[in-house]
């Protein structure tokens, strides 16, 4: 019988057989199941399957495969995480887009506000009812100055804190954030903006005694603090 590495190098060949490739598609072993789930020619019936096979690797692989059908089927997945990875793709039609864009679970909404370069879906998940989802489009280089300036005055704290953290708003901004009434959000415009020692001296009087000691601390040694920024990501 062949070995695990012979079946996967067979699984993952174009050239390998319709028929072979069903049979490798039941294999007991992920990887040779994974080597045909990224097949190029697997035909659309087993990329359905694969695309909720028990091993991550195998549902992922559907996900990552660049052919029409393999999107389809991981779109059609039942596991989130798979349709998160999907919608990472940059071969997203319009179909696609709008699916994603409705999936009920925020996680693979928070996937496709992260990658997507579409200015319309890009806009509509900065206005997603679910926080995650409108914090996810801060990470996002293609969203608008105005959608960012609109998340820094979202009512959930947690996105305004990702608006302070993206180091893209504008310094009034900024300002009036240092006294948002959440401690998290404060924290959030000292160590990302640490060039800003407005700031940090404004949050040294702090009641929150973390924040107030991190700005000191900032405001003490400056150049420590500007020059490592973007080499750490520090926590609160």
């Amino acid at each position: 019988m062949p070995t695990i590495n012979e079946r996967a190098q067979q699984a993952a060949d174009p050239t390998t057989s319709t028929p072979a490739l069903r049979e490798l598609a039941c294999d007991r072993s992920p990887k040779v199941r994974e080597a045909v789930a990224a097949n190029p020619n697997a035909p659309a019936d087993l990329l359905t399957t694969l695309a909720n096979d028990t091993s991550w690797k195998v549902r992922y692989a559907v996900a990552e495969n660049p052919t029409p059908n393999a999107l389809s089927a991981a779109l059609a997945s039942t596991d989130k995480s798979t349709r998160g990875v999907a919608a990472m793709r940059d071969d997203l039609d319009d179909e696609s887009r709008l699916a994603l864009q409705a999936d009920p679970e925020h996680h693979v909404r928070e996937h496709l506000a992260v990658a997507t370069s579409d200015a319309n879906t890009l806009a509509d998940l900065a206005r997603d009812p679910h926080p995650a989802v409108r914090s996810a489009t801060l990470e996002n280089a293609h969203l608008s100055s105005s959608d960012i300036e609109m998340l820094a005055m979202d009512r959930m704290a947690s996105v305004r804190r990702a608006a302070a953290a993206s180091r893209r708003l504008k310094p009034d901004t900024l300002t009036r954030l240092a006294d948002d009434r959440s401690a998290d959000v404060r924290w959030a415009v000292l160590v990302n903006n640490p060039e800003r020692l407005d700031l940090a001296t404004k949050i040294a009087q702090d009641s929150d005694e973390m924040n107030a000691d991190q700005a000191r601390a900032q405001l003490d040694n400056p150049r420590a603090f500007t020059e490592v920024f973007g080499n750490i990501k520090l926590v609160r």
